[in-house]
């Protein structure tokens, strides 16, 4: 009997390490690739996960080639994805179309001319934190301040890589909390909670650290002398596409309609002010569609490469791995903050980590009651925290050719991802926030 059950035993981790093999053979494949071309920026992740797919048809054993291709296909082709896609299409037009309005040249004139000169890292914080709140994009918010920010640390004598770094903590704020982050959308999505119930337990879990780093900013920016104001002429019309999303997005509308208003409003505004004509705003929003083509390219790739990881049982076994040592809820969070940060680490890109680890962190929540609210919020927090932690993350290595410095230089001044590994850390362990049960919509 016992033999048996041993042999059994080395049949499944047998069977576990092989499902397994797709995403071993993407890490590995994908660390090679950056030795080789010396930075993982230049890797591009889409061709990784597409070698990685096609190892996966080729290695997956006990079923026909047409078969192997139904499965793929099943994994990239259901209406959770689909629904995340256009998602990812909308939110594309209307960020393509915002720019192409002047809405965030606009919100940036805006913050700087309106906040105290004397404390400007924390303006530039809480200017990094609306704008990427607003567009749902770190990078974009990196991009849009980084230049006028770097101009104003240099002009007033100010540390340049204390002044990046505070331009990628405040685009990691907005970036975690917006409701049309793409990070936003899959945790949610995956976790099968709404855009709003994320955001209040984020929001709980972060507040407190942002405030504190609010502060050590302003500490920062003691002594430093008063700087000029934008003087230019502030057009308020500009900034109503932001605030409208926003608006609708914490009224609970659906994030579809949302984004469609919020393109459409722009596309009136910017007409009817000229900022574009009807040819030019249908050009900004076939660029929005055209910038977020790799993303789907890749969440099409992967979502194909886990669905035959889930058939060759490497999920299951990945979950058996994850949960041996868990006894708890708080285990149970710990190890779906560590899972998705170590993902993360490999990756370098938090949207690909959450992607990779949700069906994974879904079963542990539902074997260790985790709420998919608080699932959702540490997939995103934990997925965020290491991508602004990581020398070599898309993030860090934008800001710092801005500045024309190292990413090294930066990490000592990150001081909202540092302080937010402590806040999860206590979130875990002291559960918060404590939530009511979910209502079933039965």
């Amino acid at each position: 009997m016992q033999d048996k059950q041993s042999t059994s035993e080395k049949a499944t981790l047998r069977k576990g390490v092989w499902g397994i093999g797709p995403l071993v053979f993407f890490l590995v494949l994908y660390a090679c690739a950056a030795l080789l071309t010396g930075a993982l920026s230049k890797v591009p992740i889409a061709v990784m996960f597409l070698l990685a797919s096609v190892y996966a048809i080729v290695t997956t054993r006990g079923i026909p080639y047409r078969e192997k291709i139904e499965v793929y296909c099943r994994g990239a082709g259901s209406p959770r994805l689909m629904y995340m896609i256009w998602i990812f299409v909308l939110a594309g037009t209307f960020a393509s179309s915002a720019q192409e309005m002047g809405c965030i040249q606009e919100t940036v004139n805006l913050i700087l001319k309106f906040l105290p000169a004397q404390i400007i890292y924390a303006s530039v914080f809480v200017a990094g934190c609306f704008i990427s709140m607003a567009t749902g994009s770190g990078m974009g918010s990196i991009v849009a301040l980084c230049p006028l920010a770097i101009g104003v640390a240099e002009g007033v004598g100010g540390n340049l890589p204390l002044m990046s770094a505070v331009v990628v903590c405040g685009a990691m704020f907005g970036d975690n909390l917006s409701f049309i982050s793409d990070t936003t959308v899959l945790a949610t999505s995956s976790q099968g909670c709404s855009l709003r119930d994320k955001f209040r337990v984020n929001f709980l879990i972060v507040l407190p650290i942002a405030v504190v780093v609010l502060l050590l900013f302003v500490y920062r920016g003691i002594g430093l002398p008063a700087v000029s104001r934008p003087s230019v002429e502030l057009d308020f019309w500009k900034i109503i596409p932001y605030v409208s999303v926003i608006v609708l997005s914490v009224c609970g509308v659906d994030v579809m309609a949302t984004l469609f208003f919020g393109t459409l409003l722009c596309g009136v505004m910017g007409v009817s002010m000229g900022c574009f004509d009807f040819g030019g705003w249908l050009q900004a929003v076939d660029a929005g569609i055209a910038v977020m083509a790799p993303m789907i390219a890749i969440i099409l790739l992967a979502s194909g490469l886990i669905g035959l990881m889930k058939h060759n049982g490497g999920i299951d076994f990945i979950v058996s791995g994850c949960t041996r040592f868990i006894r708890g809820r708080r285990t149970a969070e710990a190890s779906i903050a560590l899972l998705t940060g170590l993902v993360c680490a490999s990756t370098a890109n938090n949207t690909v980590s959450i992607l990779t680890v949700s069906d994974i962190v879904k079963e542990i929540s539902a074997k260790y009651g985790v709420d998919p609210r608080k699932a959702a919020s540490l997939l995103d927090t934990s997925s965020c925290i290491v991508q602004e932690l990581l020398p070599y993350s898309t993030h860090l290595l934008a800001a710092a050719s801005f500045a024309g410095i190292s990413t090294i230089s930066m990490l000592p001044y990150m001081y909202y991802p540092i302080l937010l590994t402590a806040g999860v850390a206590v979130a875990i362990a002291f559960n918060i926030p404590r939530l009511k049960p979910l209502r079933n919509k039965s």
